[in-house]
């Protein structure tokens, strides 16, 4: 069971972090596109890339192979890029 985080704003005063569970059955780019779509309550044909941030701030578009590798509870920020051609969004695991 994959646990992933997400992470709502804040403000620089009064900061606040909201987390959100994800747990996946299957540990999959698909599987995964679906629960954040849950999460943000969108279709999942509106995310149109998951990219996980590097340390050295290059996007790594994730595959079943790097979910297989993420660590167990593993936690991240989510963000989110509105996609230019259409309504879709890319989602960035940082």
């Amino acid at each position: 069971q994959q646990q992933q985080q997400k992470h709502e704003d804040g403000d620089s005063n009064g900061t606040f972090f909201v987390y959100h569970a994800i747990y996946l059955e299957e540990l999959t780019a698909v599987e995964l596109t679906e629960k954040i779509a849950q999460l943000f309550s969108i279709s999942p044909r509106q995310i149109s890339q998951i990219y996980k941030q590097g340390p050295t701030g290059i996007h790594v578009l994730i595959s079943d192979e790097m979910i297989q590798n993420f660590q167990e509870e593993a936690c991240f920020i989510l963000d989110t890029m509105k996609a230019e051609t259409n309504d879709s969004y890319h989602i960035i695991l940082k």
